[in-house]
């Protein structure tokens, strides 16, 4: 597995919130954990969508899988974020999407199919959504 992309959001000298973009064979996994309650997100996490922007349309990638499951809080402004990278990849890989979330969040569960644009058909047939228990 070879990872792509790192990005982070920093709190006081800790990190609050990451994502990870590798590349494992021909899926990209991309993963998000941790919360994001700022405002302006896209402050600390643009080098991370320029490096997947890049890094991404230049891989022969056939599948993507999101996972969520260590993402425990996300405010409205980091919707945005995360539907502009989900988005972006969606775009770029025409493959299936596989979508890890906890079975017990009620937030991923009624979400993360907005999020994602799941409910668009050229998006949904492609979309399965992996409900599973707390890591």
């Amino acid at each position: 597995m070879k990872v792509l992309a790192y990005g982070e959001i920093m709190d006081g000298g800790v990190s609050v919130f990451s994502s990870v973009a590798k590349r494992d064979g021909t899926k990209l996994i991309v993963t998000f954990g941790g919360v994001i309650r700022i405002d302006y997100p896209y402050k600390h996490l643009q080098g991370y969508i320029a490096q997947l922007e890049q890094l991404v349309s230049a891989e022969d990638l056939q599948s993507v899988e999101f996972d969520f499951r260590e993402l425990s809080f996300c405010n409205s402004n980091g919707f945005y974020i995360i539907m502009d990278i989900a988005e972006f990849i969606i775009a770029q890989v025409d493959g299936p999407i596989v979508v890890k979330r906890l079975e017990d969040d009620d937030w991923q569960q009624e979400t993360l199919p907005i999020l994602l644009s799941a409910d668009e058909p050229e998006i949904g047939e492609r979309v399965v959504f992996e409900d599973m228990p707390e890591i």
